[in-house]
């Protein structure tokens, strides 16, 4: 017996005999009916108090603070470059939310493209249990701005803060758009020898804009 035989004898062994189908999906279904069986206990607080206090326990370069409205998000993002010691200028999320505020108004230059500067997106959703952003890709969004900037800058409004990951995915309509991603805190890895390394294949910064209007 050759070694990868050997290999996939072990696993054959450990997965055990097939199960049927049909009793596999009984189970799935089962918990379908009833999430909250499988659900971690709900911390105390509002959706947006809870989603915020998580992002303080994600690794370092995620942050986040609250704004009044959306008309307040350009002077909070002025005063968030330049506490980080940033060009004032950045590239938009073409929506139409951002493209009604008046950025050069605070004295930010908009960019044509985010290269490995700065930018700034809007989040579809965002979970309270793990800090995590729902950034959709489409027209108004491409994807590749919340990858490719050394700096990344997300707004969200706090009526879209939802408890649960499964909570977004049970109404997300995934056949709509090409990429769903979940970001939860900026770019990490620990590849070499076990160390956290923080913005090697994405942003090393992740500062979260709360929007708190209805």
């Amino acid at each position: 017996m050759s070694a990868r035989q050997d290999i996939f004898e072990r696993i054959a062994q450990a997965i055990g005999p097939a199960r049927p189908p049909a009793e596999i999906a009984a189970e799935a279904a089962a918990l379908l009916a009833d999430p909250q069986a499988v659900r971690p206990p709900t911390p105390r607080g509002d959706l947006g108090t809870r989603f915020m206090d998580a992002v303080t326990r994600l690794p370092p370069g995620a942050s986040v603070e609250q704004i009044d409205d959306m008309s307040a998000l350009p002077a909070a993002v002025a005063r968030r470059l330049a506490a980080m010691g940033l060009e004032p200028a950045l590239k938009i999320q073409p929506t139409p939310d951002f493209q009604a505020l008046d950025f050069k108004a605070v004295g930010i230059g908009l960019r044509d493209a985010v290269d490995d500067r700065t930018s700034l997106s809007l989040a579809e959703a965002a979970i309270a249990e793990t800090a995590s952003l729902v950034i959709r890709s489409g027209p108004h969004m491409p994807i590749l701005d919340a990858f490719l900037p050394l700096h990344h800058l997300v707004a969200v409004r706090r009526r879209d803060i939802l408890p649960y990951l499964d909570d977004f995915l049970d109404h997300a309509d995934l056949a709509r758009s090409r990429n769903v991603v979940i970001v939860t805190g900026p770019s990490g890895t620990t590849d070499i020898e076990g160390s956290l390394v923080i913005g090697v294949h994405g942003p090393a910064t992740l500062h979260i804009f709360v929007v708190d209007e209805g």
